[in-house]
């Protein structure tokens, strides 16, 4: 009788889990249509064999302390891909290639580099305007509208727009798992 009782304990809990949002759904960007990262999922590793490569190479032999992350700057080329933080939450360290995305940043005004075609949860962002962002997003809860910033919420997830220097499209955007309050500076 008490195994039931805890069963169904914890399918309630999952189920209220499920319907409140906690936790949310883990982002998906789509990179030139033939890459998928889930956040808080992928590994550094899997970015760098599916022919991204780190525009400071020789971070890929390094090793990520304990409770800390690096930088991976992805690129193709001479296209970026954006910055993508691989963290490691274990108590001892591990090599580059296993740490796990829990961020990516994206820049459409680096002067330097062309962005690449990256989707997010579908949607390309590339030079859409607030109200624009604000109809994709619909579905997510906004939790900050001022000044250069739009910024949503999906349970533990954040999905930060940023459109700086007076303009009217978006000119980054940085979304994360919340992984990176739990760790120290790489």
């Amino acid at each position: 009788m008490k195994k039931k009782k805890f069963l169904l304990a914890g399918i309630l809990l999952i189920l209220v889990w499920t319907l409140c949002g906690c936790g949310g759904k883990a982002p998906s960007l789509t990179y030139d249509g033939s890459f998928e990262l889930r956040l808080g999922k992928t590994k550094a590793g899997e970015v760098l064999d599916a022919g991204f490569t780190n525009l400071y190479s020789n971070i890929n032999d390094r090793q990520i302390g304990s409770m800390s992350w690096e930088n991976l700057y992805a690129m193709k080329g001479n296209v970026t891909y954006g910055t993508m933080y691989a963290g490691n939450k274990s108590s001892s360290e591990k090599g580059f290639r296993d740490g796990v995305i829990f961020r990516v940043i994206i820049e459409y005004d680096d002067p330097d580099y062309e962005t690449g075609e990256i989707l997010i949860n579908g949607v390309n962002f590339e030079g859409y305007t607030r109200e624009q962002v604000r109809e994709a997003m619909s579905d997510f809860e906004i939790t900050l509208d001022y000044g250069e910033y739009l910024v949503f919420e999906s349970g533990k997830y954040e999905y930060s727009f940023a459109f700086s220097d007076g303009s009217e499209t978006v000119t980054r955007i940085s979304i994360n798992d919340g992984t990176e309050a739990e760790l120290t500076i790489g």
